[in-house]
């Protein structure tokens, strides 16, 4: 297989579909903006074929980044009021 935008071989890695974890772990690097163009490319090759598993990490990630913000802004709002 050749990467049309590359010519140069696929590695098995890039043909493989993305795992729920992987997909978890790049909808986190989207939040922080430092996902590379290949894991950008997959995930949205993954959300062209089977978009479920692309909008519930979108989501767990979400909750799990407005939690980390709400549970160190209560925390560090107590500190500063006692």
């Amino acid at each position: 297989m050749v990467d049309p935008e590359k010519d140069e071989p696929q590695t098995p890695e890039d043909s493989r579909p993305l795992a729920f974890i992987e997909a978890l772990l790049q909808a986190f690097s989207l939040i922080f903006a430092v996902q590379n163009k290949k894991g950008r490319k997959r995930l949205m090759e993954l959300a062209e074929t089977n978009p479920m598993p692309v909008v519930f990490s979108g989501v767990i990630s979400m909750v799990l980044f407005f939690s980390f913000c709400f549970i160190t802004s209560q925390f560090f709002i107590h500190l500063l009021t006692n």
